[in-house]
């Protein structure tokens, strides 16, 4: 097996990434917590061990700090250093969307206790959990989290989190929230919490040197955007995703570290409502949009979404890069939201300028 720490060092020597000190301390947390799991498992066989051990889960990692210090791709690289069958990477939205998927499912099987079901269930996918970006904004995900957690713990699950936010900040603010404080004391009990040191805010220092909004919106952008989203996502696999909303399903043919790639028609050109949008934005950390078209009243439906989708990310701190087939203050020339649509220009030039 390669531990985290050779996966790391072999980045590196390659120039895949530079050194950080805030990034070596984290992945020498990640290569110590290998190594307890290893010996917690027997390294005689430690994917065998491991899916049918009945021992207490070793203390996992919840490791926060700021956007682009590289959290996620750090927990990707212990995650890789697992064996498969072992350990399941999900995005924290995403758990939370199987979770209430399995309390559905839980119910129509006329279960007594929902939460302890869905658990148990979830609890199946492997000994080791790894959360990429936790973030409770939801009052039904806040009112379940603590029971949903005691019953990975109880099955032995290990828990790895990423989040922007200490564990006392989450859900800060809250409907409810003092309801919510007896899940961030159980997460502090089973997870060691770690602060990646400030440092170079590696995206951002990507970002600065990129166009975000090309035009026109021909095959030269489209290229140039995909040679952008590989830069930003050298470390991730690029793979299709899905984000599940109320019943409905927003695929993404290509997303790679949180970091979506999508063309204009399969995000604005299909029925979906605010609600969706705010989905996407907290699904992902950044958006490539290809193909943007001018926007008349003969696209007032699209145009809207538009609005929509830019509101989202811009109220969540996302990045957008864009190829249009008009400048920003030009791409809508319709009646029906001439008014609403100069707040959308103001938050594009906002989100888009080059830092």
């Amino acid at each position: 097996m390669t531990s985290p720490a050779s996966l790391y060092e072999k980045a590196l020597s390659s120039g895949d990434l530079q050194a950080d000190e805030g990034q070596a301390k984290i992945i020498s947390s990640f290569e110590g917590l290998f190594h307890k799991l290893q010996d917690n498992a027997g390294k005689s066989s430690f994917l065998t061990r491991l899916r049918k051990s009945k021992k207490q889960a070793v203390r996992g990692l919840y490791i926060y700090g700021g956007v682009g210090r590289g959290k996620t791709m750090l927990m990707d690289l212990f995650y890789a250093s697992l064996p498969k069958g072992t350990a399941r990477r999900l995005h924290f939205h995403d758990f939370m969307v199987m979770a209430h998927d399995e309390m559905n499912n839980a119910r129509l099987k006329g279960a007594d206790d929902l939460v302890a079901a869905a658990a148990a269930t979830l609890a199946k996918g492997g000994k080791i959990l790894c959360f990429d970006e936790m973030e409770v904004r939801d009052i039904a995900d806040a009112m379940i989290l603590k029971r949903l957690f005691e019953g990975l713990i109880a099955a032995g699950v290990c828990v790895i989190a990423t989040s922007n936010r200490h564990p006392d900040e989450l859900y800060l603010g809250g409907l409810h929230r003092d309801r919510f404080l007896p899940f961030i004391e159980a997460l502090k009990q089973v997870c060691d919490v770690q602060a990646i040191d400030d440092g170079q805010d590696w995206r951002t220092r990507l970002l600065a040197k990129m166009p975000r909004w090309s035009v026109p919106a021909d095959e030269k952008a489209r290229q140039i955007m995909t040679a952008q989203f590989e830069s930003l996502t050298a470390q991730d696999e690029i793979a299709p995703i899905t984000i599940k909303v109320a019943g409905r399903e927003i695929l993404f043919d290509r997303c790679a570290g949180n970091i979506g790639f999508v063309h204009f028609d399969d995000i604005c050109g299909i029925a979906l409502a605010a609600r969706d949008y705010i989905a996407v934005a907290d699904r992902l950390t950044g958006l490539f949009i290809t193909d943007i078209p001018l926007l008349d009243d003969a696209m007032q439906n699209e145009a809207r979404r538009f609005m929509w989708l830019v509101d989202a990310l811009y109220d969540r701190g996302r990045f957008l890069i864009a190829s249009a087939e008009a400048e920003m203050d030009q791409i809508y020339s319709g009646n029906q939201w001439a008014f609403e649509f100069d707040r959308t220009i103001s938050r594009l030039s906002e989100m888009t300028r080059l830092s």
